[in-house]
């Protein structure tokens, strides 16, 4: 039987880590990037979904997460005047699963799947053309085969685009303005992730490897912030923040699609189902996407029913996360006078269940 041929569009952090799972089932894998050098980003955390679904194809893709990351068994929420709203307990996961929660930067995540992949990367290899039938086309005129063709290119997807109708690319969802940074040498440093409720929304700040706390705030994007309002933790971290490691951010969602794909042709990530990041789970659902699918293709002898399976097998996911991150940021974007007293009457843990559901293994992979 001939080797499965398939084209990853966008080496982020799922198309990576679907090639890595991929080429361990030895798949002949080609990743084509249209930026000259792999991407670069700020903070995120990177939970037990994405950990065990990585896990399923070798420990070595696992721990080369690990070897860049900041472990962390605790999370909490707090108002702005100090108030503790919740105390999240991970240390079951750490005792189910071996891993908790993980904070690390984009480029280090990019970093090590890409090492730990084995599938080199074409750079500035842009798409412009795909066919249901696996056919690409590169800006350059250059055109490539394959048995199966992967959109893993964000949220503005040339490969949804080529293959959906005008108006149902694009993200539809409400802008959710910030800022993020990383904190350096004389920022606050933090053993887990706190979530702070604040005058504009929410600051997260998140433990990274090497004493550096990354950070974000839901917050106008019109000027850089300065804590105006926030706890003195909050202006510290921003004070700590040189220029070139704070950025202003713009998130939106779309309502996830029944089929996504079409022919030989599927997608993942954000170029499937962008979701508002709120539960931290853009990254996470990324990687979880990439464990089923390469499931999938290694399951089934036929690439294309491997492909509407999947996508089949996603929705159901995909839909509830979209919808919790969607309540959240409507919780989270309540006036202060509101919110505040809400959240602090909340039954125990009922937030933490909210913010942490989506992080549990999906039953495949525990």
């Amino acid at each position: 039987m001939s080797r499965l041929r398939v084209i990853v569009a966008g080496a982020g952090i799922g198309g990576l880590a679907l090639a890595g799972m991929l080429r361990r089932h030895d798949a002949e894998v080609t990743i084509l990037e249209r930026a000259d050098d792999l991407r670069t980003g700020l903070g995120l955390t990177f939970w037990p979904n994405a950990a065990m679904s990585l896990r399923s194809f070798g420990e070595d893709m696992l721990d080369a997460v690990r070897t860049v990351a900041q472990p962390f068994d605790r999370a909490r929420m707090k108002t702005v005047a100090g108030h503790t709203v919740t105390n999240i307990d991970l240390s079951r996961w750490l005792t189910r699963y071996g891993v908790a929660g993980l904070g690390v930067t984009h480029s280090d995540l990019v970093g090590a799947l890409s090492d730990v992949s084995g599938v080199p990367v074409r750079f500035s290899a842009e798409v412009v053309s795909v066919t249901e039938e696996g056919q690409v086309t590169l800006a350059d005129g250059e055109t490539l085969n394959a048995d199966v063709v992967i959109g893993a290119d964000g949220v503005g997807s040339a490969v949804r685009k080529a293959m959906l109708p005008p108006g149902k690319a694009a993200p539809r969802g409400p802008a959710m303005a910030g800022w993020q940074g990383v904190a350096l040498d004389g920022g606050p440093k933090f053993p887990g992730f706190d979530v702070v409720f604040g005058p504009t929304g929410v600051c997260g700040i998140l433990g990274l490897a090497g004493e550096r706390t990354y950070w974000f705030m839901q917050a106008p994007a019109d000027a850089p912030p300065d804590g105006d309002g926030w706890s003195d933790t909050v202006k510290e971290l921003v004070r700590a923040t040189p220029g070139d490691l704070m950025w202003r951010d713009s998130a939106r969602d779309r309502a996830p699609d029944r089929n996504w794909g079409r022919g030989r042709v599927t997608l993942l990530g954000d170029a499937a189902h962008p979701i508002l990041p709120t539960v931290g789970q853009g990254a996470c659902l990324a990687v979880e996407d990439a464990g089923v699918l390469a499931h999938r293709l290694v399951s089934l002898g036929d690439p294309v029913a491997a492909l509407r399976r999947y996508e089949a097998d996603r929705f159901e996911r995909v839909t509830k996360t979209y919808k919790r991150a969607r309540r959240l940021r409507q919780m989270q974007q309540l006036m202060p006078a509101v919110r505040n007293p809400m959240v602090s009457t909340v039954p125990d843990g009922l937030l933490g269940r909210m913010f942490t559901e989506s992080a549990e293994p999906i039953a495949e992979f525990r």
